[in-house]
């Protein structure tokens, strides 16, 4: 028999386990406490000024009342030193995105490891007559599988990415709040989303949505009059695939270099383990300073 589910689970950041378990079960949960209301108001204010110079989407991958802030993290000092490095963001990313394998090198074994990249950041504003997206997963630019384990239960690593969703203003059914199918992340490729199983994630100011790649969702419709529905998107895979974003022809080395170490890590500026990523057999901050070849990870 199917599980029901009833509602998704809301979990408050100090009980880092029981978040690890809802998104292994449910392939999602909302993360109470995630933030404060001072760092939500001040990234609001800094992406303001590039939704509200953005055009309309033309397409149907967005709805074109729909406002974006793209490089949220070169745009948002705030996004970038308060969430981008979140210990909880990587103690999950770690958990459910990071990729390690060993292998013999002649007779030595190794092993490595590719840490979890943003591979996106994003603002989403959506006005009033937005309607809404189509269920999907996010994962489809990866050209993940997703084998059956509606009987076999969730197998960690199965999944190559994970979003984090934090909104800006409350999100509501009315307002568009993200639609989602909690179990769907279980489903194999041949199973369709119907809408009539997707159930409301509504979240609060401080909250956050966090999700599985094979997860299916959809941003919700917008049947407000007056009502701008905003969230802020960091989006993860594994080191060793391409960003969606290609964020180093979008930030200066110059900004590069003024980032916080962390923070020029988790958006891909170091190596995914052993070798992918240099740059004249340099890392690529080494490449950024302009140093000399010297000393650099072993390429076994």
């Amino acid at each position: 028999m199917a599980i029901q589910y009833a509602e998704i689970q809301r979990i408050d950041r100090s009980k880092v386990s029981e978040i690890l378990d809802a998104v292994t079960r449910d392939g999602c949960c909302i993360i109470k406490n995630f933030t404060d209301l001072a760092t939500i108001q001040k990234t609001n204010e800094e992406v303001q000024p590039y939704l509200e110079a953005d055009k309309p989407w033309k397409g149907d991958l967005f709805p074109p009342e729909t406002r974006r802030c793209s490089n949220l993290v070169g745009r948002s000092q705030t996004a970038r030193e308060k969430w981008l490095v979140d210990p909880l963001i990587r103690t999950l990313t770690s958990h459910f995105v990071d990729k390690t394998t060993t292998n013999y090198y002649g007779e030595t074994k190794h092993t490595y490891t590719s840490e979890a990249i943003c591979s996106i950041a994003i603002t989403f504003d959506i006005g009033p007559g937005a309607q809404a997206q189509r269920l999907h997963r996010d994962d489809k630019n990866f050209h993940a599988d997703h084998p059956d384990q509606t009987t076999t239960g969730y197998q960690v690593g199965s999944d190559v990415m994970m979003a984090f969703m934090v909104p800006g203003v409350d999100t509501t059914i009315a307002n568009g709040a993200t639609i989602a199918i909690p179990g769907s992340h279980l489903w194999g490729a041949d199973r369709a989303p119907k809408t009539h199983e997707a159930i409301p994630a509504e979240l609060d100011v401080t909250d956050c949505w966090v999700m599985l790649g094979g997860l299916y969702h959809a941003g919700g419709a917008n049947v407000t009059e007056l009502e701008r529905r905003t969230v802020h998107g960091l989006f993860f895979t594994r080191g060793y695939y391409r960003h969606e974003e290609n964020v180093y022809l979008a930030n200066s080395p110059e900004e590069v270099l003024s980032w916080r170490p962390e923070a020029r890590k988790a958006m891909g500026y170091e190596l995914s383990h052993p070798n992918i990523g240099f740059v004249e057999f340099k890392t690529p901050l080494q490449f950024l300073r302009r140093e000399e070849l010297g000393e650099f990870v072993d390429f076994a």
